[in-house]
């Protein structure tokens, strides 16, 4: 019965037209975000001859993969899409009052809302997959050779992006599921993830002395997974360098300083490192999907 559901859902979701127009401009934006900060990150580098924080170790910048940035930053804004799709998946449902039917041709609400579970994980991994793909292009076109990451480092930071897509698909079904208002889901939503989150991380770290509490909260976790994957790919790369060069480790304090500048930059100020962020907005996710979902199974559909 599980599998019939589940084939039900996607074959509501491909008789519309909302996930291709939700999944080109995903890859437009991915790819064009990408292709920008790489262009801007690759000039920059190239004007730049000597860092402070690296000439005292007899390194030079340009030989560091400081294309992860624009891989990590455009994975991180076209995550947008992804979420919208999750938060209308039950939302426009219950608004339109469809849900109706759903719930009454289903054994029980529980297995229904679970097929859409299983749905929208699915759709979450293509989301993420395809913005991957489009952030890839447009850094390799953007982005200087020498600054492009390794192909084990390019799989990790995309791994980090595509589960960062998922979770928000999750989030924003779970939000939409409680609102059952599509525009009030998506409001919140984009005001959250594109205004309040990313000034007020920026804000509370910068007020809190270079804290991890912007960290704990849902858009720092969320882009603290791609972010903390490339302030490591990076640090990983500088250490190194000092090693070759004839210099000892890197205190713990340096490297500590090191990756905070890094995600910064990468658009995760405050983040904490790659798993303790996933495990965090594992949680937020997974507190606003069970509120959504416990929301409906309850919900008066008449």
């Amino acid at each position: 019965m599980m599998g019939r559901l589940i084939k039900a859902e996607f074959r509501k979701i491909l008789t519309t037209k909302l996930w291709w127009a939700m999944m080109i401009p995903a890859f437009i934006l991915a790819l064009a975000w990408a292709w920008g900060v790489s262009a801007l990150t690759t000039d920059i580098v190239d004007d730049v001859a000597d860092e402070a924080i690296l000439t005292q170790f007899n390194i030079s910048i340009d030989q560091l993969s400081w294309s992860a940035i624009a891989l990590t930053r455009s994975m991180n804004i076209a995550t947008i899409f992804p979420m919208i799709f999750g938060a209308l998946a039950l939302a426009s449902e219950i608004n339109r009052k469809t849900i109706t039917t759903s719930f009454l041709t289903a054994p029980n609400r529980g297995s229904l809302l679970s097929a859409k579970a299983v749905t929208y994980v699915v759709w979450g991994l293509i989301f993420g997959v395809l913005i991957a793909v489009g952030a890839s292009l447009g850094t390799v076109i953007g982005s200087g050779s020498d600054y492009l990451p390794s192909g084990g480092d390019w799989l990790m930071i995309a791994l980090s992006g595509i589960l960062g897509c998922l979770l928000w698909t999750l989030l924003g079904l779970g939000v939409g599921a409680l609102l059952g208002s599509p525009v009030g889901a998506l409001v919140l939503l984009l005001i959250y993830s594109l205004i309040v989150g990313p000034i007020g991380d920026l804000v509370m770290t910068g007020l809190t002395d270079g804290s991890y509490l912007a960290g704990f909260l849902p858009n720092g976790a969320a882009n603290g997974l791609t972010g903390s994957t490339a302030s490591q790919v990076l640090f990983t790369q500088v250490q190194d360098l000092i090693l070759n060069v004839g210099g000892g480790l890197v205190s713990q304090d340096d490297q500590e300083g090191f990756e905070e500048v890094v995600r910064a930059i990468a658009g995760a100020p405050g983040a904490l490192t790659l798993w303790i962020s996933g495990l965090i907005f594992l949680a937020w996710t997974a507190i606003f999907f069970a509120l959504g979902i416990l929301r409906n199974r309850t919900r008066d559909i008449t």
